[in-house]
């Protein structure tokens, strides 16, 4: 693969993240953190090596689907990803950023807990990659609704720290709806 090629997470990888699947294991965990469709393969490596692997763990990424090339359009080049790592439609989880179905009316829309926990945790790491493990952590160990609703003002405040206000709408948009209610 080429040095200059940029990485991105897959719905696959960023459902490995969510879920703590017990084959990323540590090393790959903390290397996929790092992708975040800014950083070259030979930055990956770089920052690999420190983790005591570079390339073979990228190749490890790549080989279970986790990462994939990033287009020029800046999207997720799909042809990249090996066919039997890519995630089939009908098992896309239900409030997943790459559905493409129209939001289902509100009452519809909210989430059991634990899908409405992954959701926020992958909007967290999409968002704000490693400068967000900390409070996705923190959505992680929560084992209740409130507690999630709870941790919903650190989020924002997170969100606009880092990415900006944008970004805070984007979230109360897209996931707080979504959300279970007290």
């Amino acid at each position: 693969m080429d040095k200059n090629t940029l990485l991105v997470k897959t719905e696959k990888g960023r459902d490995a993240m969510a879920r703590r699947d017990p084959e990323l294991v540590p090393r790959l965990r903390s290397l996929l953190i790092l992708v975040d469709g800014k950083r070259s393969v030979s930055e990956l490596d770089k920052l690999g090596a420190g983790l005591g692997g570079g390339a073979a763990l990228l190749e490890q990424l790549l080989a279970h689907g986790w990462v994939a090339p990033q287009d020029r359009s800046g999207s997720l080049n799909e042809s990249s990803v090996p066919v039997e790592s890519r995630t089939p439609p009908s098992s896309m989880p239900q409030g997943s950023a790459a559905a493409v179905e129209p939001a289902p009316a509100v009452n519809e829309s909210t989430l059991p807990f634990a899908d409405a926990r992954r959701l926020v945790i992958r909007f967290i790491n999409d968002a704000l990659g490693p400068m967000g493990e900390q409070i996705a952590m923190r959505v992680e160990s929560c084992k209740t609704a409130a507690e999630l609703q709870a941790q919903l003002p650190r989020i924002r405040d997170a969100l606009k720290n880092f990415r900006g206000i944008s970004l805070v709408q984007s979230f109360d948009l897209d996931v707080v709806p979504k959300l279970p209610r007290l």
